[in-house]
């Protein structure tokens, strides 16, 4: 059972921002979509309601495409990215590694338009009924020119078919060069193989310090 959920469990979606470790299986649609609710009084910067919808596909058994929509900074930026990632190495052994390319929009703050790239590297390690992963990535905006680099650092614990553990911790600087780290840990639940429900948390480390709770759907096709 662990080696049919990893696949689904690891690319860890909107969180992650990127294909994660683990490439998807070939002819496999993998989308998410979620967001926070129930902020803390004040909750702004860097935690609000951040809406996300991520989908990933198996073009080939190496390639992976995929698509990244969210929005962040009090809502004021929307970015949306198509990216292709494929893997480094084995794609069968306990480390994987994947890098990344990926292109696309943000809608800025002053209602201006800006083409964005991102490069992406992510390692990963399947341990006794779980893994270890982190996910890095830098993005450049094609106007400013400023690179803003994300690092997320994630444990999963699988603790039955249908019940499994995250504790991340997410890192990165935002659209205003304002530094931010958030910790978020997570209980999956596996309705069926095609569906899965995420329900945690996320707490600022940074910023104003809010917290909410957060809501996510995985489907699998």
């Amino acid at each position: 059972m662990l080696k049919k959920m990893l696949p689904a469990l690891l690319s860890l979606c909107p969180i992650a921002a990127d294909a994660g470790a683990w490439a998807r299986d070939e002819g496999t649609l993998f989308i998410a979509a979620g967001g926070n609710f129930l902020l803390s009084d004040g909750a702004e910067l860097p935690v609000h309601y951040d809406p996300t919808v991520y989908a990933e596909y198996g073009l080939t058994q190496r390639v992976t495409l995929g698509l990244d929509v969210y929005t962040a900074d009090k809502g004021r930026i929307a970015s949306a990215f198509g990216f292709a990632a494929v893997p480094v190495g084995s794609i069968t052994g306990a480390n994987r590694a994947m890098v990344s390319l990926g292109y696309g929009y943000r809608l800025n703050p002053d209602t201006t338009t800006e083409a964005l790239m991102r490069l992406g590297i992510s390692l990963g390690r399947g341990v006794d009924h779980g893994w270890i992963a982190a996910d890095l990535s830098a993005t450049v905006g094609m106007l400013d020119t400023v690179w803003r680099p994300k690092a997320d650092f994630t444990y999963g614990h699988i603790w039955s078919d249908r019940w499994a553990t995250t504790a991340q911790l997410q890192t990165g600087i935002g659209y205003y060069d304002d530094e931010y780290v958030k910790l978020s840990p997570t209980i999956i639940y596996a309705y069926s193989d095609r569906i899965k429900i995420n329900l945690g948390a996320v707490k600022a480390l940074s910023g104003d310090g809010g917290s909410a709770l957060k809501l996510e759907t995985w489907l699998t096709f």
